[in-house]
């Protein structure tokens, strides 16, 4: 089957032409320069799109919340084309972020560097590679520029068509093509079918367009190729677009994938009511359980009287409360009074007269007698003066010398 792809793909790509005012990546290098790409604008926030010889860094690899945009400076003039287009994504485990290519009217202003979650009404379509829910996904969305889809609380819901794809570090580009002809719009990712519908009409006259936009941590994603071919039509003729604008317009809304996805978020929804109304049930059972016992505790102190019996008691402690206030406020407490002063009064006494007795009586025992001292002082002074009239002695006897 992949071989029978390659070679359909390849006699394709033998009747097909690709413009180069809407192309970039079909020619090496992409860019004769490393701040331009001929043809399209760069746009950015908090991060300027990187220019290398084979790939444009729409986000980095490191730093989060940064956005990166490439728009086409032509319109499209095709009413059957055929966009290919190669990226890579790389991050961490929890990593996030998005990358939208875009088909819609004035996207350098209307959209530019914005995701599909912070667009209000474009006009045109936008193929989304991100993750919902933890799963990595492919998503088609059409807007005619009357929904907003900025402020719409459930964006997942308007998809008209998706896939399950894991693209987050595959070690190579990632191959995703858009076909628009007579027989509607079909999208593959690695010449796998992804979704398709025929109920869909683009008008020409619409601008390409590639955004991306990392969170934190972030996605780095990078843009290898993006080639618009005009394809020949029956006959051999090339069909282009020659009329005035003509509005987006949806021949009979989605297609048989989001069916089948509506038709699973019934089923999901359906399950959780079921589930919720067995919760509802489970709680009204224990409500009636509660209830049941709550009756039986009143019969059981109706008949126990227990009541009556907490109402004697409180009724006794008031009465014993009673007592104890009439007889501190009707008892006489000046006679206590009087024999508590005079009880202090005595105290006072005593300390007072004893006393001075005590302090006398601990200074004479520790006090020295007079004689002591006197006889101390006269043998101070009898040691001065036999050392006074010794040294007069020595000074006497000793040899004097005479110059």
């Amino acid at each position: 089957m992949r071989l029978l792809g390659a070679l359909l793909a390849t006699a394709s790509l033998a009747l097909a032409q690709v413009v180069d005012d809407l192309s970039f990546g079909h020619k090496q290098p992409i860019s004769p320069n490393t701040f331009s790409i001929p043809g399209w604008s760069i746009l950015g926030e908090g991060h300027v799109p990187q220019i290398l010889s084979d790939k444009v860094v729409m986000t980095p690899p490191a730093g989060g919340n940064k956005r990166g945009a490439l728009w086409s400076e032509k319109k499209n003039t095709l009413s059957e084309w055929t966009a290919d287009f190669e990226f890579r994504a790389g991050g961490q485990d929890r990593a996030g972020g998005n990358i939208q290519l875009w088909y819609v009217r004035d996207g350098a202003s209307k959209v530019s560097t914005g995701s599909l979650y912070t667009t209000s009404k474009f006009e045109g379509l936008a193929i989304v590679v991100d993750t919902l829910g933890g799963v990595q996904k492919i998503r088609g969305f059409l807007n005619d520029g009357n929904t907003d889809y900025k402020s719409h609380h459930t964006v997942e819901s308007l998809a008209f068509g998706h896939c399950d794809y894991s693209y987050r570090n595959l070690g190579r580009p990632s191959r995703l093509q858009v076909k628009y002809g007579a027989g509607g719009l079909s999208v593959t990712v690695d010449g796998d079918q992804c979704f398709s519908t025929p109920k869909v009409s683009l008008p020409a006259d619409y601008t390409f367009g590639i955004t991306a936009a990392s969170s934190d941590p972030p996605d780095s994603f990078e843009i290898f190729k993006f080639a618009v071919s005009q394809t020949a039509a029956t006959g051999g003729a090339q069909q282009q677009y020659t009329g005035s604008q003509q509005p987006i317009t949806y021949t009979g809304g989605q297609n048989e994938a989001h069916v089948a996805a509506s038709a699973s978020q019934f089923g999901d929804l359906h399950n959780r009511i079921q589930a919720l109304s067995k919760s509802v049930d489970s709680l009204s059972t224990d409500v009636q359980m509660t209830r049941q016992v709550q009756s039986e505790i009143l019969q059981l102190l109706r008949s126990s009287n227990l009541q009556g019996a907490i109402d004697s008691k409180l009724n006794n402690m008031d009465k014993l409360v009673g007592e104890i206030h009439r007889d501190i406020k009707s008892a006489d407490h000046k006679g206590q009074y009087d024999k508590l002063s005079q009880q202090i009064q005595l105290t006072h006494e005593g300390i007072t007269e004893h006393v001075p007795g005590k302090l006398r009586e601990y200074v004479q025992s520790h006090t020295p007698r007079i004689g002591f001292i006197a006889f101390s002082f006269m043998g101070f002074q009898s040691c001065c003066l036999a050392v006074l009239l010794w040294q007069k002695w020595r000074k006497s006897t000793m040899p004097k010398k005479f110059l």
